[in-house]
């Protein structure tokens, strides 16, 4: 055995991988090898499999060693290692699984080794375990203190959909927007408060001033929408700001429609004058706290910022406050705007008992970070 043997290694060194395969068959071919001797052959073999990339072979070889007393615990880690890379190389997905859940177990410290894990059974379509792999590959990097890559999230998020689990698909775009804030999560997460069934409608306004703060007003809809419920709300300040906007980046006053955005436009510039001449009486009669918040409304409409502070303060105040989650959801976004972000999480903090102003308040605090 020992002379076939080191001339097979003397080829591995000389990058002659099918020279050593060949001169390895003649070791394995003496009669009455003992089992360390086998291991020993075995082990050359593996390697000179991989250089010469016949991972049939090579595979046959690592789960030969991997059967094998002689091998010791120390070593079955790194032979796990170049099984998993021969599965993959041969496309064997189950093997690549079989060979990852063995090296996790056995206590193997490569992070990469789960990824591959997860990823193969995503080509495999088993999304089930995709999910059960990815949470507890998140769970170990919060207890690590790491960030779950973006793609990784990505890949759980894309599983839970396939298996229909909007919960856990909502929870994991809530984290991707934690985590990696962008205009495209920012849009999915508002659409979908948008169409749950006890969607507040007085809110609404409010689902309109997050897309529109996260940047994604982008349909000719969208302006008109959010300008005709400022204008519902008594807010024609606002309405008139989003309609200006709308034509100034060339989405409204285009096409078929222009004619409806031109009378919208008027129809909040005449209502703004109206306001005009009345807001200073509306102001100076205001006592109780619904009127207070309409004052504080106004002026946030108009990004008096300050002005409107003042006037949320005293509605809080007053006391006997109506709809309070949504007087101190609008008190906090103008605190938010003023600068004043302190203030403005102890308001958020204090949002309770609407579902969707405690979610709304939860987005601007991620906006207020």
């Amino acid at each position: 055995m020992h002379q076939p043997l080191v001339a097979a290694q003397e080829a591995l060194k000389n990058n002659q991988a099918e020279q050593a395969l060949s001169r390895i068959r003649e070791a394995l071919a003496v009669a009455e090898l003992t089992s360390a001797e086998r291991t020993l052959v075995l082990r050359t073999q593996a390697v000179a499999a991989l250089k010469a990339q016949n991972w049939n072979l090579a595979i046959e070889a690592l789960e030969h060693l991997l059967s094998s007393p002689e091998v010791t615990a120390a070593d079955r880690l790194p032979l796990l290692e170049s099984l998993i890379s021969a599965a993959q190389q041969k496309k064997d997905h189950a093997k690549v699984v079989k060979s990852a859940r063995q090296y996790l177990k056995e206590g193997g410290p490569k992070p990469v080794v789960r990824l591959v894990m997860i990823q193969t059974l995503a080509v495999m379509g088993d999304h089930k375990q995709v999910v059960n792999e990815m949470q507890e590959k998140v769970r170990l990097d919060v207890a690590a203190g790491l960030k779950t890559p973006e793609q990784e999230l990505r890949l759980l998020a894309v599983s839970q959909r396939q298996l229909k689990d909007n919960a856990g698909y909502q929870s994991t775009l809530r984290r991707l927007l934690e985590a990696y804030p962008s205009k495209a999560y920012w849009a999915e997460v508002i659409q979908r408060l948008a169409q749950q069934v006890s969607l507040n409608p007085r809110l609404e306004l409010d689902l309109y001033r997050l897309l529109d703060q996260t940047d994604n007003l982008e349909e000719a809809g969208d302006y008109t929408e959010m300008a005709q419920l400022a204008l519902k709300a008594g807010l024609p300040a606002e309405a008139l700001r989003v309609m200006a906007k709308g034509f100034d980046v060339g989405i409204l006053g285009q096409g078929a429609e222009v004619a409806a955005h031109n009378k919208l436009r008027t129809e909040a510039q005449k209502k703004v004058q109206e306001d005009e001449r009345s807001f200073a009486q509306f102001e100076q009669s205001a006592q109780d706290s619904t009127a207070w918040a309409g004052v504080g409304n106004v002026y946030a409409s108009q990004l008096n910022w300050a002005a409107a502070n003042v006037a949320y303060a005293k509605a809080l105040a007053v006391g006997g406050v109506r709809r309070e989650p949504e007087l101190r959801l609008h008190h906090a976004i103008s605190l938010i705007k003023a600068g004043q972000k302190d203030a403005a999480r102890q308001q958020l903090a204090a949002v309770q008992g609407d579902a969707l102003a405690v979610e709304l308040a939860s987005l601007w605090g991620l906006l207020a970070r």
